[in-house]
């Protein structure tokens, strides 16, 4: 049957209508898209603005609506300076902070939106201790920029004249090589340092990220299941983590036939820098800074010594990411942003090129397996490992303390780590 006139106009009609209405929706979408809403967005960090230059231009062709501006703060005063400014409300949206420090500040970050990246997606990307160090009960807090690791790192020529063929691969040729190296005087004073290992973060740069080495690879246990206190201080099985405690001391106890440092040499790395220590334990940034004061350095990189017959490598990392800001009222943008930063192969390599930081991308971490020294800082990465620190400045200076309780003679070993355990169980049972 045929409509009537009066049909079709009502008909045509309530088309035109329809489709006005979604011409109104998508020009409406459309404008709050967005691509189209003008963002501002600061971000925070202590490396040099040439570092983050490709990032910046990049992402700005990307976004056009963002407008980006990035704030160098030095690194000595960066912690103080970022916390008066969030707690003043004046804080960026985007900042750096460390690999161990998410505990601590959880409280101020916003996480990744799961529909923008997930757990999974920083799995596949990342290497694992990414995830333990950056993921709080599957929500990603932030991404790194670049993975550091600890290293051996040693004076070829010196292990040459001393007959010594090739770096130690384990902690028993560490020891063993220690009476070739080092050179004492007739009254027992260090002249010459087989190794730079045994003291407080006063003369021995990373002495606590060496001792939490030490632990992880022995297989401590650090914390209990649900993170409420510490547990690194019993003996368990193995060296266990007094074991491991008074392994690291022992370099630095003239009793020991091993004795090779004490609290009266010059900080490490003008110890290695200078030529008056054979070997020290440091990351790529240690290497590239002493590289800076003395170009003429002969420095050559091994993997870090792991434990006899230990079936399982670990290693121990120093790094960076980038975080949102929980603060910040464009924290989908800020996260957009580390996204980019830190995924796109492109800026990732211009940034790498730049700085030159390990990579942490799995894809980068690949490609730099082959090169002579940057491979074996990319290789560590994939077996780099991390426990739950509470507080990781108040923990490093609880081990630096007890550390420098052990070598003054005010305490014995497993009295200052017991000591030491029960101040970082307070902590965790403050969060």
């Amino acid at each position: 049957m045929g409509l009537s006139k009066k049909q079709i106009l009502i008909l045509g009609g309530g088309g035109a209508l329809v489709l006005v209405l979604i011409i109104l929706i998508f020009l409406n979408l459309r404008s709050s898209s967005p691509q189209s809403q003008a963002v501002t967005l600061t971000v925070w960090g202590f490396e040099d603005r040439n570092a983050f230059d490709a990032i910046l231009q990049g992402y700005k062709t990307l976004r056009s609506n963002v407008t980006i501006s990035y704030e160098k703060i030095e690194e000595n005063n960066y912690e103080s300076v970022l916390l008066n400014a969030l707690a003043s409300g004046q804080g960026p949206d985007v900042f750096m902070i460390r690999n161990r420090a998410l505990p601590r500040e959880k409280n101020k970050l916003a996480p990744a939106f799961p529909q923008t990246f997930t757990l999974l997606n920083l799995q596949e990307q990342f290497p694992q201790v990414v995830e333990q160090d950056f993921v709080s009960e599957g929500q990603v807090y932030a991404l790194p920029l670049y993975l550091d690791t600890l290293a051996l790192i040693y004076n070829k020529s010196v292990l040459d004249q001393a007959g010594i063929v090739a770096p130690p691969k384990t902690w028993d040729e560490f020891q063993k090589i220690i009476p070739s190296l080092r050179v004492l005087s007739p009254t027992g004073q260090v002249l010459k340092a087989g190794v730079a290992i045994g003291g407080s973060e006063k003369t021995v740069k990373n002495g606590v990220d060496i001792i939490n080495l030490l632990m992880l690879q022995n297989g401590v246990k650090m914390t209990d299941d649900g993170n409420t206190a510490a547990t690194f201080a019993s003996r368990g099985s193995g060296l266990g983590g007094l074991g491991a405690f008074d392994f690291y001391l022992q370099f630095a106890n003239a009793g020991s036939p091993y004795y090779t440092w004490n609290e009266s040499q010059p900080n490490s790395l003008e110890s290695f820098a200078s030529g008056k220590a054979a070997m020290i334990l440091g990351y790529q940034k240690n290497l590239t800074e002493m590289r800076n004061k003395n170009p003429f350095l002969k420095a050559s990189i091994a993997p870090v010594p792991q434990p006899s017959g230990s079936e399982t490598v670990v290693s121990y990392a120093d790094y960076v990411g980038l975080a949102a800001s929980k603060q910040s009222l464009a924290s989908n943008w800020g996260w957009d942003f580390i996204i980019y930063a830190t995924t796109n192969l492109d800026i990732q390599k211009a940034y790498l090129q730049t700085t030159g930081h390990p990579p942490a991308l799995r894809s980068f971490i690949a490609e730099a397996l082959s090169k002579p020294e940057l491979g074996v800082f990319a290789k560590q990465a994939l077996t780099a490992r991390s426990w739950y620190q509470a507080d990781d400045v108040k923990i490093k200076e609880i081990l630096n303390s007890a550390i420098l309780s052990v070598i003054t003679g005010q305490a014995a070993p497993d009295k200052a780590l017991r000591q030491a355990e029960d101040q970082v169980s307070q902590l965790m049972r403050r969060r």
